[in-house]
């Protein structure tokens, strides 16, 4: 897989943990979603008007996601944008 370059400059922002909380949301969030709906992820990126690769990558939590692509997930999924940023529960494992 090629990497995308990044502008200089910018690789703090990437890195930034706000950033990539945001971003940890809205993959689970739509991974969560797609299963409950019982869909594979091309027929997810199919609904949601999109490539496979781009909605895969959403689910990864790879890369940048923009506010098309957020709008896209939303009608896709029939999701309400606030539902995708939405902190995610982290379960306890019990000794």
């Amino acid at each position: 897989m090629v990497k995308r370059r990044r502008r200089t400059g910018r690789t703090q922002q990437y890195e930034n943990p706000t950033y990539l909380d945001l971003i940890a949301r809205v993959a689970h969030h739509a991974r969560v979603t797609r299963e409950a709906l019982d869909l594979s992820q091309e027929e997810a990126a199919d609904r949601c008007g999109m490539d496979t690769r781009v909605y895969q990558r959403v689910e990864a939590a790879e890369g940048n996601v923009t506010f098309t692509t957020l709008a896209r997930l939303c009608n896709g999924l029939r999701i309400d944008g606030a539902r995708l940023l939405r902190p995610v529960r982290r379960s306890r494992k019990r000794p």
